[in-house]
């Protein structure tokens, strides 16, 4: 009788100390304080909803006009980023085989991040783009993208979406590259033989 009771007092004693150190633990891992109401915040969001029409409608003119001299383009196609005049010239060699249309139910996000790595003012988007062929193939995917605002213009675009959809669609497979010793016995075997 004696030990069941210590096992019921450490089982207490532990559920106390995950229940009264897990929140400091979960704070302490997110040191910035994000606001989502800002003077600038609709400014902000209208920027990006330009650069987006942009990118939908080839108007490189109003992009130039959104984004600032530096700006960089992260996670389109392969590339880890891109210039400006190097993000034009991948949708402009986009465009030579498909035609982007974006959903308008789209949902945007501007935060103001006050301290830390992530520190000024952003909008988060999240919407579906459906790229046309002109043989009336389609393909639609989601993304989403985080965009750091520059005083009044976008001086850092993040892209996440998934490339592995797209190429699927385009009736790609993707297969492990084989090792050399992974083929290694395979010269006689014929996937349809039935083996004892």
């Amino acid at each position: 009788m004696k030990k069941h009771i210590s096992h019921k007092i450490l089982l207490i004693f532990f559920a106390a100390l995950v229940f009264y150190a897990a929140p400091s633990t979960v704070n302490a891992q997110v040191p910035e304080k994000a606001m989502l109401e800002y003077p600038e915040a609709d400014k902000n969001m209208n920027t990006v909803k330009k650069a987006m029409e942009a990118y939908e409608t080839g108007n490189w003119e109003l992009l130039r006009n959104s984004v600032t001299e530096d700006v960089r383009f992260y996670n389109l196609g392969s590339f880890d980023s891109l210039n400006l005049d190097q993000t034009i010239e991948y949708w402009k060699k986009g465009r030579e085989t498909a035609t982007p249309t974006l959903a308008e139910n789209q949902i945007w996000l501007p935060v103001s991040v006050k301290e830390g790595p992530r520190q000024g003012q952003w909008v988060l988007h999240w919407g579906s783009n459906t790229l046309s062929y002109p043989n009336g193939e389609s393909i639609s995917f989601p993304y989403h993208i985080a965009t750091r605002m520059e005083g009044d213009k976008i001086s850092r675009i993040y892209f996440y979406y998934d490339n592995n959809r797209i190429i699927r669609a385009m009736g790609y497979a993707i297969d492990p590259p084989l090792k050399e010793e992974d083929d290694e016995g395979l010269e006689d075997f014929k996937p349809n033989e039935k083996r004892n």
